[in-house]
């Protein structure tokens, strides 16, 4: 399996000549008021990519890109989604063919198995983390999840995972603009929790997703760290990691 990052949380998979997509998102423009402006350039990728599959962790807009799905999604793709986002995908899809999963269920195509679990969105809206495996690589893609009790159960459950890609902004989030109360509690899982998080799934490497990009004074205010707090930590938790930039290839993969 080969995996490149893509901007923010987004992943491009490839594995037995299919191309599967997760939180991949090109525009981020709707988000201007509450994320800012991208620090960095934002990848175009929409052009080049044709995929036979897509997936995404939840309806937010800086995981789920009506745009990519319309230009990326071959014609005889497929939609793989969490079965309780079914109902609101409906309304932004036409003329694509939809694999609907519940919660650990599993479809396997092209040699390549997929599996939504549990995860826990950071206001309260639906969510899953995704599972992709094939005969070499095992993928644990977890959006923008917070701290949850099921990841020991999770580690358990899905053996041998490789990479856990998870979010590590430990963001606090004011969204007051969308009629949200204040909460100061962070919206994603932090630096120490994707540590451990990873740790308990048991993964080989975590790879840090959904940070760096994005930061507002008022409304997404991301913790920060460097190189330093990543070695601390890892040897702390005694968890492997590994950096990956957008648009970079895992070499490891």
């Amino acid at each position: 399996m080969e995996i490149q990052k893509l901007n923010w949380a987004g992943l491009k998979l490839t594995s037995n000549n299919k191309t599967i997509l997760i939180d991949a998102v090109e525009d981020f423009s709707y988000y201007k008021p509450v994320l800012g402006d991208a620090v960095e350039q934002v990848i175009k990728f929409s052009d080049d990519i044709q995929a036979d599959y897509i997936l995404f962790t939840h309806l937010h807009l800086d995981h789920f890109d009506k745009g990519v799905i319309k230009k990326c999604l071959k014609k005889e793709g497929k939609l793989i989604v969490y079965s309780e986002l079914e109902p609101f995908v409906r309304k932004y899809v036409e003329d694509i063919e939809i694999i609907v999963l519940n919660l650990d269920e599993t479809f396997t195509e092209s040699g390549i198995t997929f599996q939504p679990v549990f995860a826990m969105d950071g206001v309260g809206e639906i969510q899953s983390s995704w599972i992709v495996e094939d005969k070499t690589t095992k993928v644990f893609h977890g959006g923008d999840t917070i701290w949850h009790n099921q990841f020991w159960k999770l580690g358990k459950e899905n053996e041998n995972i490789d990479y856990a890609f998870l979010p590590v902004n430990g963001v606090v989030v004011n969204f007051e603009i969308i009629g949200l109360e204040y909460s100061p509690i962070p919206a994603s899982l932090d630096l120490k929790e994707a540590f451990v998080a990873a740790h308990l799934l048991h993964a080989k490497k975590l790879v840090p997703i959904h940070y760096g990009l994005f930061a507002h004074e008022k409304c997404y205010i991301p913790q920060l760290f460097d190189e330093n707090d990543l070695k601390q930590i890892s040897e702390e938790v005694e968890q492997n990691y590994t950096i990956l930039k957008d648009g970079a290839i895992l070499a490891e993969s």
